[in-house]
């Protein structure tokens, strides 16, 4: 009975201390926040952008380079409150030539992070993420999505420096647009460190 009590102990240890996002690459998982907190800190109200649910157009895309080894594991959206559909989620390492594309639908009342097949990124690779709305949707305010916007109503001057990620560029079309770095689209992605 000892040997299964330790067993339990050493197993619940080994879960609690592999769950952190401190870079050491010897215990890490998929940090789903990864991007999310950097897109969080980078665009705040204190560096002048809103927080809003615009934008009608059907792809929201923005281009990032990653600074680090390792992958990219999940995609974190949240769908508007007018729109119960699903998305098609890319993720493109337009240095390595890699990716990932699936569907996804997400909740509407929280950022929903949905595991995909990983993306390798080596240190320095920029990486592209849409989110195309699919066919079918019924009316324009279904194609809106959550972004940080300039206060000002300015372009966002890109790049934009967080930790260990530049902020490259964004792109909003389909149905309209182009309208380039009009704001930075809230896709997040979650990334496991090598």
């Amino acid at each position: 009975m000892k040997t299964i009590k330790t067993l339990i102990f050493c197993f619940a240890a080994t879960l609690i201390s592999s769950c952190d996002n401190d870079n050491n690459p010897t215990n890490n998982v998929c940090d789903t926040t990864y991007v999310s907190t950097l897109i969080t800190n980078a665009f705040t109200a204190a560096n002048g952008y809103n927080d809003l649910t615009t934008m009608d157009l059907e792809t929201h895309e923005y281009t990032i380079q990653i600074n680090a080894n390792g992958e990219i594991c999940s995609v974190g959206y949240q769908n508007p409150s007018t729109y119960t559909g699903g998305y098609t989620m890319e993720v493109i390492n337009t240095t390595a030539n890699t990716s990932y594309s699936g569907v996804h639908t997400f909740s509407q009342t929280t950022l929903d992070y949905q595991s995909i097949t990983p993306v390798l990124v080596n240190s320095g690779d920029i990486i592209t993420v849409k989110r195309t709305i699919l066919p079918g949707y019924t009316a324009l305010n279904q194609t809106v999505g959550r972004l940080l916007r300039k206060s000002n109503n300015t372009p966002v001057p890109y790049p934009v420096t967080q930790g260990n990620a530049v902020f490259l560029s964004s792109n909003f079309y389909g149905a309209g647009g182009p309208a380039p770095d009009f704001a930075q689209p809230y896709i997040a992605l979650g990334f496991k460190v090598n």
